[in-house]
C-alpha cells in the first residue's frame, strides 16, 4: 500500500522456496479448489516443501533500507520437527562453513565460498551448490545441486533418495534487505549463522516488527529452544546497520523465579517460565520493554537499561489477558498530553494456549509513567476489534470473532494500521486502519493529531466533562446547548456549535491549560472560562469583513492572564476620537471583578498603518456588584503625547478632556516626513552652492571643493493629535564646482557644481523608534551679474536626485527642484569693507 492502507496491490512474492508439489502453494490462485491452509490434517497435498514463515520487518532510517528476518526450515523440519543443535555450520581455519549431510555415517561435507562443495577429507568436489538466488526466480533456485555435467541432481534443502546430500535439519533464520522500498530485495543471508549457539534447537523470530533504537541500532526479536525443548525469548542487535548481529541474553537468564535456572538450562514446566514469541518498544529515557508470549494467562514484559543485552523486572502484566498465541505492540511516534503511549494488540481470552483461545480481539493503550512503568486502562483506553472470521475446523466451530496473529503500524496521519488474521484456519488477512481516538473516547477525551489530512468533528452535547488533548484540530459542532464542561490541554479546540431553538451553547464551563487553543467560530456561548496559572494557550478568532466571531461568556472569567490572538483579514475604522469604546471589533462579553488581564498574544497587532490592542470596556449596570459586565473590543491602541499608552481598562462613557490618538506603525513617522527631508537636504546643499560662489567672487577664484557635514532640525507646525513629527537629521558629502564662464569686463560670470550626500532622518515619534538612510546625487547653476549702481542679480537653479531606505519598512526615490534670484546692493563701509543686503524669492519642489 502506498496510501496508509486505504489501497492495497497484488501480493508479490518475494522469497520462495522449492516444493516437491511444484508451483502449487497456499497461495495458488485457485483456493476454493486448493486451500492446503484451511485443510491442515491433509498435509500430504503440501508438506513436502522447504518453507519460511513468522517474518519481521525493520527500517534503518538513515538510509532507508529495509530488513526483513523470517524463519527458514528445510523440507521435513519446522518448529516440532528441529532434530539438530546449533546453527548448521562448522569451523574451518577460522571460517564458518554449512554442514552438508551424506548417506555415509559421520563424513559430513561442507558447502564453501562460490557454491563449491568439499567432501569429509577437505578435497573439493565436482559438485556445485547455487548460493546466489535468481531474483526473478524469487530465489527459488537456492540450494539447488549440479554435478560435474552441469545437471541439476537436487536440492540441499529438500529430502529425496537420489539427493547427494542436505543442509542440516535445523532452525534457520534467513535475512534480506530491500534499498528501494521493497520492489527488489537482496539475495538472503543466513542470520542465525551469526548468532544461533550450539546448545539451541529450535531458533526463530518474534513475528512482526523489529525496531530501530535512538543511538540507531538495529533489534530483532527471537527465541529459541534448549535441549529440554523449553523457550526463552531474546533480542539480536546490529550496531553498524544489519551487517554484523549480536545475541543478547534472554529474560530467562535472570529470573528470581526461575530457581537458579536459566534459558540453557530451563527445564521445569510451571506455567510462565517459558517465553516465546516477543515484541517490544523503547521508551524516551531508553529502555526497552519486551512483551512476551507464554503460559501463565498474562502478558509477561521485562525491562532493559541497555540495549537489549540484559534484563530486569520480568513480570506479568496482570491487566493484559493472554491466551499463549502473538501479541504485537509499537510505541506512538509522539508525547500526547505529555506522556508517551504505547499500542497492544493480542487476544483476550487467558489460558494456557489452544485455537480456542485464539478470539475475541483487542487494543490496547498503555500510559508510560515518569518512572517507566506503564499504566493500562483495559476498560476505558481500548479498542475491541469485531471479526466475522469463523472457524471452519469441526472441532472448533462456534468460536466466532477469531483474532490470532496481528501487526501494527503507524501511520502517516497519525493513525494505526492493524493487519491480522481473523480466523484458525489461517487463511485470511485482515486489515483495519484505527484512530486514536477510538480509543480515548472512552476516557473522556478528544483527540486530533495536526498530520489528520481533516480535523476531527465532535457533536457530543451530554453532560460528561472531556478534555482535548493531541496537537491537531477538533470541531466542536453540536446543535443546541450543551451540559458538559471541557478542559483544552493541547491544540486547538473550535468552537463552532450551532443553535437550536434559539439556544446556542458548546459547553457549559471551558479550561485552558497547558498549552491548548480555543479558537472561536461565529458567535458562541459559554458559562465560565477559566485559565490555569501555568497555561501557555490562548483564545483565538479570525475577523474577517464576512464575520466577527463573538465569545459570550455569562457567569465569568476566572485566571491572573487570558492570551487573546487575532487574525486580522479587515480593515478597522481608525478610533478618532481618543477614548476607548465600542467603535472597535467586540470579541468576548464577559463579567469582571478587575483580577483578569487581558493580552494579545504578541502584545500588539500591527496590521498596515495602524497598532491594534485588546481594550476592556465596562458596560452600564442597574447593580452595582464585584462582577461588572464588560466588552473586550480589538481597537485602535491609543497614546498620549508623551508616548504613554492609555489604560485598556475603561468605562464605556468618554473623559471630559482627552489628549491621546491611535497608536500608528511608527515608519509612518518616516514616510510622512521623507517629502520634508528631501526639501531641507536640498535647501541646505543649494545655499551651501550660493554660498562658496560668493567667496570664489570675492576672492578672484575659479574652483572649490566643499566638504559637507552638519546636522538639521525642522520642528512641524501640526499637532500630536494631528500626526505633526519634528525631526533631526544628520549628513555629510562633497560638492566640486567653479567658475565656467565669465564676461570680458568680469560683470557677468556663471558657477556650477556637483554634489553627492548622504544623510539620516530620525523622526521625534512617540509611536516608536524608526530612522531613514538617504543618498542624494546632484547639481546647482548660479549666474552672478554686476549691475550699474552696485545693483547684484543672483540667478540659480538645481537639482538632486534622492534614494533612502526606511528602517523596518520599504524605499524611497524621488527628486528635488529648486529654482530662485536674489537681489542685492552693495554698501562700501570704510576702504577695505562693504554691506551687501540680498532680498530673494526662492521655489522648492519635491516629487516621492
Amino acid at each position: 500500500s502506498h496510501d496508509d492502507g486505504k489501497t492495497w496491490g497484488n501480493i508479490t512474492t518475494i522469497l520462495d522456496l522449492p516444493s516437491k508439489n511444484g508451483d502449487r502453494s497456499p497461495s495458488a490462485p485457485d483456493p476454493v479448489t486448493f486451500n492446503a491452509w484451511g485443510d491442515r490434517p491433509n498435509c500430504t497435498t503440501y508438506c513436502n516443501s522447504a518453507f519460511l514463515i513468522d517474518a519481521q520487518m525493520v527500517e534503518d532510517k538513515r538510509n532507508g533500507r529495509v530488513f526483513l528476518a523470517v524463519d527458514m526450515f528445510a523440507d521435513g523440519a519446522g518448529f516440532f520437527g528441529v532434530k539438530d543443535s546449533g546453527n548448521g555450520r562448522i569451523n574451518i581455519d577460522g571460517k564458518q562453513y554449512p554442514i552438508l549431510k551424506t548417506n555415509q555415517s559421520g563424513k559430513n561435507w561442507t558447502l564453501r565460498e562460490n557454491g563449491e562443495v568439499f567432501d569429509h577429507e577437505n578435497k573439493k568436489t565436482s559438485y556445485r551448490v547455487v548460493v546466489e538466488g535468481n531474483p526473478k526466480l524469487n530465489f527459488k533456485d537456492l540450494g539447488d545441486i549440479y554435478n560435474e555435467r552441469n545437471e541439476k541432481v537436487g536440492n540441499i534443502y529438500l529430502k529425496d533418495r537420489n539427493t547427494p546430500f542436505l543442509a542440516i535439519n535445523t532452525a534457520y533464520v534467513w535475512l534480506i534487505h530491500s534499498d528501494d522500498n521493497g520492489k527488489t530485495w537482496s539475495n538472503p543471508i543466513d542470520l542465525s549463522a551469526q548468532v544461533k549457539k550450539d546448545w539451541m534447537k529450535f531458533f526463530g523470530t518474534g513475528p512482526g516488527v523489529g525496531i530501530q533504537t535512538k543511538n540507531g541500532n538495529l533489534l530483532f526479536p527471537i527465541y529459541y529452544t534448549n535441549q529440554n525443548n523449553k523457550q526463552s525469548s531474546a533480542l539480536v542487535i546490529s550496531k553498524d546497520g544489519g551487517k554484523t548481529w549480536d545475541l543478547g541474553a534472554s529474560p530467562n537468564d535472570s529470573r528470581p523465579d526461575l530457581y537458579g535456572q536459566n534459558s540453557q538450562t530451563l527445564r521445569t514446566n510451571q506455567r510462565g517460565h517459558e517465553l516465546t514469541e516477543s515484541q517490544l518498544i523503547e521508551l524516551e529515557n531508553g529502555d526497552l520493554k519486551l512483551f512476551m508470549r507464554n503460559t501463565s494467562g498474562k502478558v509477561i514484559m521485562s525491562t532493559s537499561k541497555d540495549g537489549g543485552y540484559t534484563w530486569v523486572n520480568t513480570e506479568r502484566v496482570n491487566e493484559l489477558n493472554h491466551g499463549y498465541s502473538q501479541l504485537s505492540v509499537i510505541k506512538y511516534s509522539k508525547k500526547i498530553n505529555g506522556k508517551e503511549y504505547i499500542v497492544f494488540s493480542g487476544q483476550s481470552e487467558s489460558g494456557q494456549g489452544g485455537d480456542a483461545l485464539r478470539r475475541n480481539g483487542k487494543l490496547f493503550l498503555g500510559e508510560v509513567q515518569e518512572d517507566g512503568s506503564i499504566v493500562w486502562k483495559t476498560d476505558k483506553l481500548l479498542r475491541e476489534i469485531s471479526s466475522v472470521g469463523t472457524s471452519r475446523q469441526s472441532n472448533l466451530r462456534g468460536y466466532s470473532n477469531g483474532y490470532v496473529y496481528s501487526s501494527l503500524a503507524e501511520l502517516g496521519d497519525g493513525s494505526i494500521g492493524l493487519a491480522y488474521e481473523n480466523t484458525v484456519d489461517y487463511t485470511t488477512i485482515m486489515y483495519l486502519p484505527i484512530e486514536m481516538q477510538e480509543f480515548f473516547w472512552r476516557d473522556g477525551k478528544i483527540f486530533s493529531d495536526i498530520r489528520q489530512k481533516t480535523p476531527l468533528t465532535v457533536t457530543y452535547n451530554g453532560a460528561d466533562s472531556l478534555e482535548k488533548i493531541g496537537d491537531g484540530i477538533a470541531i466542536k459542532q453540536g446543535m443546541g446547548e450543551s451540559l458538559g464542561g471541557v478542559t483544552v490541554s493541547e491544540g486547538t479546540l473550535v468552537l463552532a456549535q450551532k443553535s437550536a431553538q434559539d439556544k446556542n451553547k458548546a459547553f457549559t464551563d471551558v479550561t485552558l491549560n497547558k498549552t491548548g487553543i480555543l479558537q472561536v467560530e461565529s458567535v458562541q456561548n459559554i458559562d465560565t472560562l477559566t485559565v490555569n496559572n501555568d497555561a501557555s494557550g490562548h483564545i483565538q478568532f479570525r475577523v474577517s469583513d464576512e464575520s466577527t466571531p463573538i465569545l459570550n461568556i455569562a457567569k465569568g472569567v476566572s485566571g491572573k492572564e487570558v492570551k487573546v490572538q487575532v487574525n486580522l483579514q479587515k480593515k478597522l475604522k481608525p478610533n478618532d476620537k481618543g477614548y476607548y469604546h465600542a467603535q472597535g471589533e467586540e470579541l468576548i462579553t464577559f463579567k469582571d471583578n478587575g483580577q483578569v488581564k487581558w493580552r494579545l498574544v504578541n502584545d500588539e497587532l500591527k496590521d498596515g498603518m495602524y497598532v491594534y490592542t485588546l481594550a476592556s470596556v465596562a458596560k452600564p449596570s442597574a447593580l452595582r456588584t464585584t462582577s461588572q459586565p464588560h466588552s473586550l473590543y480589538l481597537t485602535n491602541k491609543l497614546i498620549t503625547a508623551d508616548g504613554k499608552a492609555v489604560s485598556t481598562v475603561a468605562p464605556l462613557k468618554a473623559p471630559l478632556t482627552v489628549n491621546a490618538r491611535p497608536q500608528v506603525n511608527p515608519v509612518l513617522a518616516s514616510y510622512l516626513t521623507a517629502n520634508l527631508a528631501l526639501n531641507k537636504m536640498s535647501e541646505q546643499l543649494q545655499q551651501s552652492f550660493m554660498y562658496e560662489t560668493r567667496l570664489l567672487q570675492e576672492k578672484d577664484r575659479s574652483i572649490f571643493v566643499k566638504y559637507l557635514n552638519g546636522k538639521q532640525k525642522y520642528g512641524s507646525n501640526l499637532s500630536f493629535i494631528d500626526y505633526g513629527y519634528d525631526f533631526n537629521s544628520s549628513y555629510s558629502g562633497v560638492m566640486l564646482g567653479g567658475k565656467v564662464w565669465q564676461s570680458e569686463g568680469g560683470n557677468h560670470a556663471v558657477y556650477t557644481a556637483l554634489n553627492k550626500t548622504s544623510y539620516k532622518v530620525t523622526p521625534k515619534a512617540v509611536d516608536g523608534e524608526t530612522k531613514a538612510k538617504y543618498q542624494s546625487w546632484g547639481g546647482s547653476i548660479n549666474w552672478h551679474s554686476h549691475l550699474p549702481h552696485n545693483l547684484i542679480v543672483d540667478l540659480s537653479t538645481g537639482y538632486q536626485k534622492h534614494k533612502g531606505d526606511i528602517e523596518h519598512a520599504s524605499h524611497v526615490k524621488g527628486y528635488t527642484f529648486n529654482i530662485g534670484a536674489d537681489l542685492g546692493y552693495r554698501y562700501q563701509w570704510m576702504k577695505n569693507a562693504s554691506i551687501t543686503p540680498m532680498v530673494g524669492l526662492h521655489y522648492l519642489y519635491a516629487s516621492l
